[in-house]
């Protein structure tokens, strides 16, 4: 064969390479134009996220305010991304205090967005009436919620979780709880789960929650729960985490203090975790009486 013909292949090769070498650079620039668009994108959702989560924390009541009533008291939020669907709540009354610990429908801003409201709505209520028995707040919480979030007569806004009224007139605790998870430990350790209504608040306009009394004891401790903590995934075979484990760890560390004890649980959860991601909004709350 002729030399011009290798020469022409050779130079047709070297064009091939010259043109797949300039389209892979504009590949490349769009790409490190995108990279740009995306960070920036990342960084404004981060911003917006941070201020949601100041928003939100500025929402949170005092545990200090339950101090007045009980021997101690603290909880702890820890949101899956900072912002989320945990709610707690406490307002004192002409006679006495209301408090709950709610899990909403859903994490992240759409349970945020229901966690507020819930926090609103049950402002409202506790400031427009005077309310001494849970179950009914309770029903007054499940009706706005579903008249405010009604779709096709369907509510898309749910709540589990617990609500109690303390009388200081007449030292008395009473209780109603949608789905809501609680022990109560004693003073030797032992455990007694609160009992339940299992319907959520919001999903059915009609619903009745039942009302319970709880004797208060000195030295006892109430324990309120959002399942974020017992359904995190971890240890070594990525299991969750369990209600009996949460048990075990309340058993042995009865006689600390609640701060102590808000550690242990968080640090046990922490421990837990491991490097997986957080599972869900996670929330608790501590009482002795």
């Amino acid at each position: 064969m002729d030399i011009n013909y290798y020469q022409e292949q050779l130079q047709a090769k070297e064009d091939m390479l010259a043109r797949t070498t300039e389209f892979l650079g504009q590949i490349q620039n769009a790409l490190i134009e995108k990279n740009i668009h995306l960070s920036t994108v990342q960084q404004d959702i981060y911003d917006s996220v941070n201020f949601a989560k100041l928003i939100q924390t500025s929402l949170l009541p005092n545990a200090d305010l339950l101090k007045i009533f009980f021997e101690d008291a603290d909880y702890r939020i820890s949101q899956q991304i900072g912002i989320g669907g945990d709610t707690i709540f406490i307002k004192s009354t002409n006679s006495g205090v209301v408090f709950c610990l709610l899990d909403a429908t859903g994490h992240g801003i759409p349970g945020a967005m229901l966690s507020i409201s819930g926090s609103l709505i049950l402002n409202d209520i506790t400031s427009s009436i005077e309310i001494d028995d849970p179950s009914v707040l309770l029903k007054l919480l499940n009706y706005r919620l579903h008249k405010t979030f009604n779709y096709n007569k369907q509510s898309i806004a749910h709540f589990e979780g617990t609500a109690f009224y303390y009388s200081a007139k007449h030292n008395k605790l009473s209780y109603s709880s949608a789905k809501g998870k609680g022990f109560l430990l004693n003073t030797k350790g032992n455990i007694v789960h609160l009992s339940s209504t299992k319907i959520s608040v919001g999903e059915d306009p009609n619903s009745d929650f039942e009302r319970f009394e709880l004797p208060i004891f000195k030295g006892e401790k109430l324990v309120l729960f959002s399942d974020g903590l017992t359904d995190q995934f971890g240890g070594e075979r990525e299991k969750k985490y369990t209600v009996s484990r949460l048990k075990e760890v309340l058993a042995n560390n009865s006689d600390k203090s609640l701060s102590e004890m808000n550690e242990i649980i968080y640090n046990e959860h922490l421990a837990w975790k491991g490097t997986n991601e957080q599972t869900d909004d996670l929330s608790y709350k501590l009482i002795e009486f």
